[in-house]
C-alpha cells in the first residue's frame, strides 16, 4: 500500500512538473517570436550586449531548477546540475547587467503574446543595478545550498526546492524588467508563491507551517494593494503601461503611490508591515534567508522607487511619510532585535532596521527634491541605493553564517551557542566580518553609509563643480570638497536656474574625498 502511495505521489509530482514546464514554455515562448526593440544610447552599437540576455539569463535560471527535478533521483547529481545552471544563468545576468550600467545603456523589448498580450521589458540603469544585486547574492546562495541540502532522504523534495529557488531567482529579475502592470503582477506572483514554498520546506513541522502561512496572507494582502493600484491607474489611463503612469491627475497619483506603498512596504517589512520577517526568516532554509532577507525584500524598496520614478511626483508629504516610517522601522527594528535569542529572529529584526535605513535615505531625497535642495537629494538617493547593495552583501553573508552554526550545534539558541571559534575558525571568521560590516566599522562596506565618501560631479553648459556629501545615516550629515573625482555612472544635474534634479542618468560618480570642509 505505501509503495502504491508513492508511486501515485511521484506521479502527481510529475504532473505538476509537466505544468510548471509548460508554464514556463509560454514564458519564453515570445523571445522566440517577432520582438520590437526601442533602443537608446547606442544600444545597437555595443557588441558586448545581448538584445535579450535578460531573458534568456531567466530562461537558464530556470532550466537549471527543471534540471534539478529531472535528475533528483541522483541526488548529488541533481544537485550539482541545478546549482550550476542557475549559477550559469545568473551569471549572464550579472554580465549583462553591469555591461549596460558601465555603457550607460538603457532600451526596450515588446513581445506579443498571442498577439493579444504586449510582454514588454525596460533595461535601464535603475532595473541593471537591482538585478544585478539580486543576481550575486543567487550565485553565493546557490553554491551554498550545496552543502546546506544534504538530506539524502528526500530527494524529490530537494529537487523540487531547487526548482522554487530558481523561479524565485528568475521572477526577482522579471519583477524588475517589467514595463506593465500585468506582467509585473505575473513575476510578483511568482515570486511570492514560490518563496512561500521554499519557506515550507520543512511544512512537516508545525512552526514552520504557521510561519509560512504568516508570510503567504501578508504577501498576498500586500499583493492586492499592489493590484488595487495598477487597476486604478489602468482605470485613469486605460493602458497597461509604466510609461502613462505619469499622465494621470495629481490627486490619482497620490492615491496610486499610497495604495502601491502600502503592497511594497508590506514585501520590504517596513513598519507596522514588518511582522512576517520574524516568523518567515528563523524557519527558512539558511540559504533562502539569505536571498529573502538579502535582496527579496528589496523588490519592495525597487516598487517603492519605481513607483516614484513612473508618477513623477513631487509631494513633500509624500517624503516626510518615508522618511517617518524610516526612522521609526530603523529605531523598532533595533529594539526588536535586542530582545531576541534566536539567532536567525535577530537578523530578520535587523533586516526590518535595514529596511529602515533605505527609506530615511529616499525620505531625504524626496525632501531635497522638493526644496531645489540639489546636494540633500543626492545624498538621500544615493545613500539609499548604496545601502541597498552593502545590506545585500553582509545579510546574506550572516544568515549563510548562522546556517552554518546552527547546521553544527543543532540550536537556534545564542545562550547554546559558545566556543566555536576553534571548532569552526573559517565560519567564525566570515561571520565575524558580517557583524563589523552590519555594525558598520571601517573598512568594512557597513561603514560606507554612516562615514563613506561619495562624490557628485554635477555638469551644466556653463558650470561644472564636484560635491561631495558624506552621510552618517544614523546620526549625523556632512559636506566635503572632492578633487578628481571622475568615475562614469548614472546621474545628471542641472544646477543652472534653479532646475530640478534631472535624472536622466549621466554623470553621478563616486570618488574619494580630500578632508577639508566646504
Amino acid at each position: 500500500m505505501g509503495t502504491i502511495t508513492s508511486k501515485l505521489n511521484l506521479r502527481d509530482k510529475l504532473m505538476h512538473l509537466l505544468i510548471i514546464t509548460a508554464m514556463t514554455l509560454i514564458f519564453i515562448s515570445p523571445v522566440m517570436a517577432k520582438s520590437s526593440m526601442n533602443a537608446f544610447n547606442g544600444f545597437n552599437d555595443n557588441p558586448l550586449l545581448l538584445d535579450d540576455g535578460m531573458i534568456v539569463s531567466m530562461a537558464l535560471v530556470m532550466l537549471g531548477g527543471l534540471l534539478g527535478v529531472l535528475f533528483s533521483k541522483w541526488f548529488k547529481l541533481s544537485k550539482i546540475i541545478a546549482i550550476l545552471t542557475i549559477s550559469a544563468g545568473s551569471l549572464l545576468g550579472l554580465y549583462n547587467a553591469l555591461m549596460v550600467i558601465l555603457h550607460n545603456n538603457s532600451y526596450e523589448l515588446t513581445y506579443m503574446l498571442g498577439s493579444i498580450i504586449p510582454v514588454s521589458f525596460k533595461i535601464d540603469l535603475i532595473s541593471m543595478f537591482f538585478s544585478a544585486v539580486v543576481l550575486l547574492v543567487s550565485i553565493m546562495a546557490a553554491i551554498y545550498s550545496y552543502g546546506y541540502m544534504d538530506d539524502k532522504k528526500r530527494k524529490i523534495a530537494t529537487g523540487f526546492h531547487y526548482l522554487n529557488f530558481a523561479v524565485l531567482v528568475a521572477s526577482m529579475v522579471g519583477v524588475i524588467i517589467s514595463n506593465n502592470s500585468i506582467i509585473f503582477l505575473l513575476f510578483w506572483e511568482l515570486m511570492s508563491i514560490s518563496s512561500f514554498l521554499l519557506v515550507m520546506f520543512d511544512g512537516f513541522k508545525e512552526d514552520v507551517r504557521k510561519s509560512g502561512y504568516i508570510y503567504l496572507i501578508y504577501t498576498h494582502i500586500g499583493g492586492m494593494f499592489i493590484f488595487s493600484a495598477f487597476a486604478l491607474a489602468f482605470m485613469a489611463t486605460g493602458s497597461i503601461s509604466f510609461d502613462q503612469f505619469s499622465s494621470m491627475p495629481d490627486f490619482l497619483k497620490i492615491a496610486v503611490f499610497l495604495l502601491g506603498f502600502v503592497g511594497f512596504a508590506s514585501k520590504a517589512g517596513v513598519f507596522p508591515f514588518h511582522s512576517w520577517l520574524p516568523y518567515a526568516h528563523p524557519v527558512a532554509p539558511s540559504h533562502v534567508s539569505a536571498v529573502m532577507s538579502g535582496v527579496m525584500i528589496k523588490m519592495g524598496i525597487y516598487g517603492i522607487i519605481n513607483l516614484i520614478i513612473l508618477l513623477g511626483t513631487n509631494s513633500i508629504y509624500i517624503g516626510y511619510l518615508i522618511l517617518i516610517l524610516g526612522i521609526l522601522s530603523g529605531i523598532l527594528g533595533v529594539v526588536y532585535a535586542l530582545a531576541q535569542h534566536d539567532l536567525k529572529r535577530l537578523l530578520a529584526y535587523h533586516s526590518v532596521e535595514n529596511i529602515g535605513i533605505i527609506l530615511i535615505g529616499l525620505g531625504i531625497g524626496l525632501i531635497g527634491k522638493y526644496y531645489h535642495n540639489e546636494t540633500i537629494a543626492l545624498l538621500g538617493f544615493a545613500g539609499a541605493l548604496l545601502h541597498v547593495l552593502n545590506h545585500a552583501i553582509f545579510k546574506s553573508l550572516l544568515f549563510m553564517g548562522a546556517g552554518a552554526v546552527i547546521k553544527s550545534t543543532g540550536t537556534h539558541s545564542l545562550e547554546e551557542m559558545g566556543g566555536l571559534m576553534k571548532r569552526m575558525p573559517t565560519t567564525s571568521l566570515a561571520f565575524l566580518m558580517g557583524s563589523l560590516a552590519i555594525s558598520g566599522i571601517p573598512p568594512f562596506n557597513g561603514f560606507e553609509n554612516p562615514s563613506n565618501i561619495i562624490g557628485f560631479n554635477l555638469y551644466n553648459h556653463r558650470y561644472s563643480s564636484s560635491i561631495i556629501c558624506k552621510s552618517n545615516y544614523k546620526n549625523s550629515t556632512g559636506f566635503k570638497s572632492c578633487r578628481n573625482c571622475s568615475i562614469p555612472t548614472t546621474l545628471n544635474i542641472s544646477k543652472a536656474h534653479g532646475n530640478l534634479p534631472n535624472f536622466d542618468c549621466t554623470g553621478f560618480n563616486i570618488g574619494y574625498i580630500e578632508d577639508s570642509n566646504l
